[in-house]
């Protein structure tokens, strides 16, 4: 341990600081000067000091002051003072030195040799003093922490001496054992603690396997013992003895560690329940589905029947937990369970394989029609909208269903083909069931191909745009168009229906909704200039609900509205129910921001989904769509009133209504007779390619001439 010292030098004359400075600079030691007494206690208070030497003549406070309010103050009562004085060494002012604390005088002028000889033997005696008290602290905190450990360990401890009488207790011996200590110490440790199953009344220390150990210097441990508490109760502890001997090797005592693993089963079960059961949901997890899936393997074979196993995936889970974030996804799939539970029996086992992804193994008689009946009461009960967080939430399920041992041979195949009817309830518009067929891994296959071709196109920007013409009721005019996505890979034109929920399925959906942005207002930058466009026109692009989650959409419209020169009423945006149904404050956000560009903003396929009325009052529409299959149903009085009333809620928002799916004049009478605004469909035109699209312009609003692009 190194030592820092130092010495305070205090004398009102700056002359005999720098003389005593001059004289002590060769010792390792920090010195520190004071040219009156208030400054020397000051430093005093600020410093740990190791000599003073202070001179006794001083104006307002001298020598003697000093060392009396030293000597008055617990932090500087035992500093060692040399008083340096030029004052004769009367005997009364030797003596008043010492009462007031100095332990030695020197006279001015000084011996420098015997000045450093006295202040040498002085700072040699704080060093040992520093040292001594360095000491006795690591001492006591060493003995503090061996205090704290004993008290504060978990296991009890219990001191033995040689005739097996108790002669110290810890804390937690004292809990486990329900004893106060006054009650162990004295006590024979067969009498209280000690249980044996030889004469278990007659317990002898001398002959215990504990005595019989550590006599000899060795330990002795037990995995599993039986202790007895003060009420006689006994308790399953694992315990170590250890011996005690002094240094000339005769045994003396016996330190005997234990725990009471009463606990520690209770831990071992938790352990085992968690290695089986899901910890979110209370569900087995994929351990327990393993060994459920393979009991039920080994009871068909033995009973020769079947027993069915169901794969269900959430739709738009993923959705939920992308913006509302993961702590809403639990809470979402906690309910989830509870509607899964309500649809099976007690016997039927239902797990959480991870993530969104739930099986169900149904057992029992009629097993075809009972996995059907299931299989729609989940989709039935899924399909009522989750309150989470203040918010309407609604999901599906695609569910694969397969049956033993019709459909599989073991486990892993059982999976994969219930995976694969899963995945095929996914490709055919979610929120269904399909039952396995052994043609659908070439369908799984062929979509897994689909995928290929279509990552490769969208780094290609391999797409083209059909646009379908808008027209006004009033007058049969165009007033605008609506762009359309179309992909036709290896010369085979795939659906829309196909490959945009794909797109949306693998992240894709960003970068092409991006390129239709961007291509959709090169050609309204065309058409301006080359047509005479009426005043209100439009070309809409579908947004999607990833786009609407991601604030880089806002950037997107407003660089191309810039760069292309076009006014932002030029451009409309369509969203589906599914944006309402998935309400957030950011697409909420990013969608007030879209319109605030000046983008006009529609609500598509309006009345397909679960959406509330209320909702639409948040959100900032400009245009509500009507869906085909109300336009389709108008002939009937159900059908007639829906679009009527639509109609009449959009007209009290003050939005344009548009009609989709318009396909006979008689549809087009009666939405006119409603007054609704716009219609799309094929009695007019279907989407178009631009060279065809173009032609009808040059008709309808007249060619200014060709486009500088």
């Amino acid at each position: 341990m190194k030592v820092e010292q130092r010495i305070l030098l205090v004398d009102d004359k700056r002359a005999n600081l720098v003389a005593l400075e001059s004289l002590l600079e060769e010792l390792d030691v920090q010195l520190l000067s004071a040219t009156s007494g208030p400054e020397a206690l000051s430093l005093l208070l600020k410093h740990d000091i190791s000599l003073v030497l202070l001179d006794v003549q001083m104006p307002d406070m001298d020598g003697y002051e000093v060392a009396e309010l030293m000597r008055s103050r617990k932090q500087t009562r035992t500093i060692p003072i040399i008083f340096v004085t030029a004052i004769n060494h009367e005997e009364t002012h030797i003596f008043k030195g010492y009462e007031s604390g100095g332990v030695e005088f020197l006279s001015k002028p000084i011996e420098p040799y015997i000045l450093t000889s006295k202040v040498k033997v002085f700072l040699e005696l704080d060093k040992q003093k520093r040292l001594l008290e360095h000491s006795l602290n690591q001492v006591q905190q060493l003995k503090n922490r061996n205090d704290l450990l004993l008290r504060s360990v978990g296991e009890g401890i219990i001191g033995i001496d040689s005739e097996g009488v108790i002669t110290f207790a810890n804390p937690a011996a004292e809990m486990i054992l329900d004893y106060e200590l006054e009650e162990l110490v004295t006590l024979s440790v067969g009498q209280c603690v000690m249980v044996t199953t030889i004469n278990p009344e007659n317990f002898i220390w001398e002959k215990s396997k504990i005595y019989e150990k550590c006599r000899t210097g060795e330990k002795h441990h037990s995995d599993v013992g039986v202790f007895r508490t003060k009420h006689h109760k006994m308790i399953p502890v694992e315990y170590t003895a250890t011996p005690v001997s002094k240094p000339d090797g005769e045994f003396t005592d016996v330190v005997l560690i234990f725990k009471d693993i009463t606990e520690r089963k209770k831990i071992e079960d938790q352990l085992n329940y968690m290695a089986q059961y899901d910890a979110l949901t209370g569900l087995g997890n994929r351990n327990l589905f393993n060994d459920a899936l393979e009991t039920s393997i080994l009871r068909a074979n033995h009973s020769k029947d079947s027993f069915a196993l169901m794969f269900i995936d959430l739709d738009r889970f993923k959705q939920v937990n992308d913006s509302l974030g993961h702590e809403a996804g639990d809470t979402l799939l906690k309910d989830v369970t509870d509607r899964l539970n309500s649809c099976v029996r007690n016997s039927d086992v239902v797990c959480r394989l991870g993530g969104d992804e739930f099986t169900i193994i149904l057992e029992g008689h009629n097993i075809h029609s009972a996995a059907v009946r299931v299989s729609e009461k989940v989709l039935r009960f899924l399909s009522i909208p989750f309150s989470v967080e203040n918010q309407k939430i609604y999901i599906g399920a695609s569910i694969g269903i397969v049956f033993y041992p019709d459909m599989a041979n073991d486990a892993n195949e059982l999976v994969k083909n219930a995976d694969m009817a899963m995945y095929q309830a996914k490709r055919d518009g979610r929120n269904c069931f399909k039952i396995f067929e052994p043609n659908m891994k070439q369908q799984v296959e062929e979509a897994l191909d689909l995928e290929t071709k279509l990552r490769h196109s969208n780094e290609r920007k391999d797409f083209f745009l059909h646009y379908q013409p808008k027209v006004r009721v009033s007058d049969g005019k165009i007033m605008g168009v609506e762009a359309l996505l179309r992909w036709q890979p290896d010369g085979d034109m795939i659906s829309p229906v196909v490959f945009i929920p794909l797109a949306e399925e693998t992240g894709l959906i960003q970068t092409i909704g991006e390129w239709v942005i961007e291509e959709t207002c090169r050609q309204l930058s065309v058409w301006k200039q080359r047509y005479h466009l009426p005043e209100d026109f439009s070309a809409s692009v579908n947004l999607s609900v990833k786009q609407l989650n991601d604030d880089s959409v806002i950037h997107i419209l407003e660089r191309q509205l810039e760069e292309h020169e076009l006014s932002a009423s030029l451009l409309e945006v369509e969203i589906t129910e599914t944006v309402v149904m998935e309400k957030t404050d950011q697409n909420l956000k990013v969608l007030c921001d879209i319109h605030n560009l000046g983008i006009s903003i529609a609500l598509d396929d309006f009345g397909t989904g679960y959406s509330s009325m209320s909702y639409l009052t948040q959100l900032p529409l400009n245009v509500l769509k009507i869906d085909r299959s109300f336009v389709n149903d108008m002939e009937t009085v159900q059908g007639a009133a829906i679009v009527k009333a639509v109609v009449a809620l959009a007209k009290g928002l003050s939005l344009k209504v548009v009609a989709e799916g318009v396909e006979t004049k008689e549809q087009l009478v009666r939405l006119k007779e409603l007054s609704c605004d716009y219609v799309q469909g094929f009695y007019y035109s279907k989407p178009l390619a631009n060279d065809v699209l173009e032609k009808r312009f040059s008709e309808d609003f007249g060619y200014r001439g060709e486009s500088k692009i």
